[in-house]
């Protein structure tokens, strides 16, 4: 376990490092094929070790230009090219990011349609892999206002994966805060609230339709340029 960590720890001193003033990422993010209409970028790069480096951009002038760089962790079991529900990996895609929530109220700047989840009576369903308000407790999914949420799921961003909601490929993967510590997820990637914060912000500005996220394997985020809107809005192919 202490070797563990040790590992963890490097790996983490590593992607610090690689977000140093002056290092470029080994992509180039004008070359992902997105709709015309698309004013944010999100740019997740996974590791071995379920660490990730995410990077936030917005367009300026015709091109991408970095917000915010940094660390933070993927699913347990690694990165995946055909995600089944429950095996606790993060797809491989890019997708349009949607339904901003969280249990903490909304701070200024946050998108208009941000949803304060208070309570257990709003799930994310697996079936149909969206944001529901169900106070009678019929449906089956992941009770988003719960305390066993709490703090990971202070705010939130629905990545897009799955939108077609394809049987048993999986639901809910987000983009949330890390919580009290950083680790592995079920799946979703998790980075600092405060940069998460930065994020909602970021959506908030330039609203629905028009921020998008690109999770990879670090050293493949060339291969997912010209993959947004294929494999029905499941994992990239290549």
């Amino acid at each position: 376990m202490f070797g563990l960590k040790i590992k963890t720890l490097t790996a983490l001193m590593l992607a610090t490092a690689l977000i140093g003033p002056g290092i470029k990422p080994g992509y180039d993010p004008d070359q992902f094929v997105l709709p015309e209409e698309a004013e944010v970028l999100v740019v997740v790069e996974g590791n071995e070790d379920r660490t990730c480096l995410v990077t936030a951009y917005e367009k300026s002038d015709g091109s991408w230009k970095s917000v915010f760089a940094v660390n933070g962790n993927t699913g347990q079991n690694g990165m995946s090219k055909n995600r089944v529900e429950g095996d606790m990996t993060t797809p491989v895609g890019v997708w349009l990011m949607n339904t901003p929530f969280g249990q903490k109220p909304a701070q200024e700047g946050f998108p208009s349609n941000y949803l304060n989840v208070t309570d257990r009576s709003y799930v994310w369903t697996k079936d149909s892999n969206d944001l529901v308000y169900d106070p009678e407790g019929r449906l089956d999914g992941e009770r988003i206002g719960s305390d066993y949420y709490s703090v990971c799921y202070d705010y939130v961003i629905n990545s897009g994966y799955n939108a077609n909601k394809v049987s048993n490929k999986g639901s809910a993967i987000f983009i949330h805060c890390q919580g009290m510590q950083a680790g592995t997820s079920a799946g979703c990637i998790k980075i600092p609230e405060e940069n998460m914060i930065e994020l909602m912000k970021l959506y908030g500005k330039h609203g629905d339709g028009k921020c998008f996220i690109a999770v990879g394997i670090t050293g493949e985020i060339d291969k997912l340029y010209d993959k947004y809107g294929t494999n029905n809005g499941l994992e990239a192919q290549y």
